[in-house]
Order: structure tokens, then sequence, then C-alpha cells
């Protein structure tokens, strides 16, 4: 989503940041504010259940097939080690995805300034 803001924001400017912005996060919004009062309905519902069982494999699956290569695309040694932190962050730490995306932004940034790296 950030691609589409940034996307929309060399185009046309704030302007165009905004109105793409807006476009890409309409829908989903709306799917929600439309059709939340739905959801209790499909916890009980058996076919969305099995959809949903099968769904969950295949976007993990996807994640998957997309993170390894850029993974494999890192190029210096210390986005490799803020990864493994990241990873024990989240997996041995059990930290929130938020918390761990702002602390090791803040701490890319610090190095980036610093010229650390």
């Amino acid at each position: 989503m950030l691609t589409v803001a940034v996307v929309g924001y060399a185009a046309a400017g704030i302007g165009g940041g905004l109105l793409a912005t807006a476009i890409a996060f309409t829908p989903s919004f709306a799917f929600i504010l439309l059709g939340g009062r739905h959801f209790d309905a499909l916890r009980t519902n058996e076919r969305a259940r099995a959809f949903l069982a099968g769904a969950g494999p295949a976007a993990i699956g996807a994640i998957l097939g997309a993170s390894i290569p850029l993974a494999l695309a890192l190029t210096t040694w210390w986005q490799v080690v803020l990864l493994g932190v990241a990873g024990c962050s989240l997996f041995v730490l059990r930290r929130s995805v938020v918390f761990t995306l702002l602390a090791l932004g803040v701490a890319g940034s610090v190095l980036v300034a610093a010229h650390a790296v």
C-alpha cells in the first residue's frame, strides 16, 4: 500500500499520493464496514471454515515465497543481523509485529544516520 502512495505522489504530488492511498484502502474499509456484521455467521458456516482452513497454509506459502528471495537479496551485514534480530523478537521473545518493525526500523535508521554501516 505504501508503494501505491509513493507512486501517486511521484505522479501528481501530495494530491496524487492521497488519492492513490484512498483508492487503495477504500475497498478493504468498505468490506469491513459493510460486511462486518456478517462475520459471526461466517464463523459457524462449515464451507467458510473449510475455505479458511485451506487459505491459511496458502497464505503462509505465499509469504515464504516472497520472503525467502527478499532475504537472499540482503546486501550488507547489518541487514542480515537485523533480520536475525527480527526473527528472534517475533518467534523467541514473542513480541508483536508492530513493536518489532518499529524497533528495528529505528535501529536501522540510527545505524545509517551514524554512518556505522
